[in-house]
């Protein structure tokens, strides 16, 4: 906003009282403002028209201070919506931080497609490679250290630092995202997945080593069997649906991808 333009808003702020009170003196001065015995327009007496003249200009500031007031909301909506838009992209890219270790190709090369969406890691055969992982084998990805990477480790790592860019980003934009972005969000954030199992999946493994470091742990607890847990089904349909929310870029069956725009 020009310096110019600030000290017309100043202007139209003062305006409608001076108009108001100016009104006010002429009501009471109460000089004659009809003319009964004047033809035509010539009954308006010079007072009158000062009186119609003040209400005209009444008229045009309250509409000025109108036209102000709502562009200067539609600006705020404007930059709003502006803000809310960077917090849900933020919220994108942390959604796929705390899940790329399972989203990545590296599970899935050799068996079958990546999945494309959430959604895709309720299907059955793909639930059933990923409960066969061995989460205390070595981990293709790097950290830029020289040790070994282990499964359970980045997968624990991933949710960890997911979890917190969700939490930070909840806070800076919080007065800026709907009320349904924010409750789906949180809801994936408190699911028990991500808070019970991935969020502690190093107490999971060290559980079930036995004291033997090398022993293999299977991720046995997204098998699609009588022994699973409907908080795995729960959290992918949780996390897609907060992520249609945030704006994901959406397949051709309409469920949103992992992939950012």
């Amino acid at each position: 906003m020009t310096q110019e333009e600030k000290r017309r808003f100043r202007f139209l702020d003062y305006a409608p009282p001076i108009v108001a009170f100016i009104a006010a003196i002429a009501a009471v001065v109460g000089s004659p403002k009809w003319d009964t015995a004047a033809p035509g327009v010539a009954k308006i007496t010079l007072f009158g028209w000062l009186v119609l003249a003040i209400g005209l200009l009444a008229l045009v500031t309250s509409l000025l201070v109108t036209s102000r007031n709502k562009r200067e909301q539609a600006r705020q909506r404007e930059t709003k919506a502006r803000i809310a838009s960077i917090g849900m992209r933020q919220l994108l890219r942390a959604f796929q931080h705390a899940v790329h270790p399972i989203a990545s190709d590296s599970i899935w090369r050799r068996q079958c497609d990546a999945p494309e969406s959430p959604l895709d890691l309720l299907d059955s055969e793909r639930r059933r490679i990923l409960a066969t992982l061995d989460l205390n084998s070595t981990s293709p990805y790097a950290d830029g250290s020289f040790e070994e990477i282990k499964w359970f480790s980045m997968l624990g790592r991933a949710a960890r630092e997911g979890s917190e860019e969700i939490t930070t980003t909840l806070q800076i934009y919080a007065s800026y995202l709907s009320p349904d972005v924010m409750d789906a969000t949180t809801k994936v954030l408190y699911s028990d997945f991500l808070r019970f199992r991935l969020l502690h999946i190093h107490e999971i493994v060290q559980a079930n080593t036995y004291r033997d470091a090398n022993r293999a742990i299977l991720f046995f607890w997204v098998a699609n069997d009588e022994m699973h847990s409907p908080d795995y089904e729960e959290f992918w349909k949780l996390l897609a649906h907060a992520m249609t929310l945030c704006g994901a870029e959406a397949a051709k069956n309409g469920q949103p991808k992992f992939s950012l725009r």
